[in-house]
């Protein structure tokens, strides 16, 4: 699962990874955030926390990483 966090500046996409974090959370969670982020800033930085619950990445996942 991916978790948006909130509290930064507009540039910024904050995430959290919680388990197992699959393609569809790429799809819902992480490209719409990035996308809305481009839309009113040039440049955008990801802020990518790896929680202690991390487990992996399905197949799908892997593929959006590489």
């Amino acid at each position: 699962m991916i978790e948006l966090l909130k509290g930064f500046p507009s540039n910024v996409v904050a995430i959290a990874c919680h388990g197992d974090v699959s393609r569809q959370d790429y799809d819902d969670v992480l490209i719409p955030a990035v996308e809305k982020a481009l839309q009113s800033n040039s440049i955008v930085r990801l802020l990518y926390v790896v929680a202690r619950e991390f487990a992996g990445y399905d197949a799908g996942a892997a593929w959006e990483v590489f």
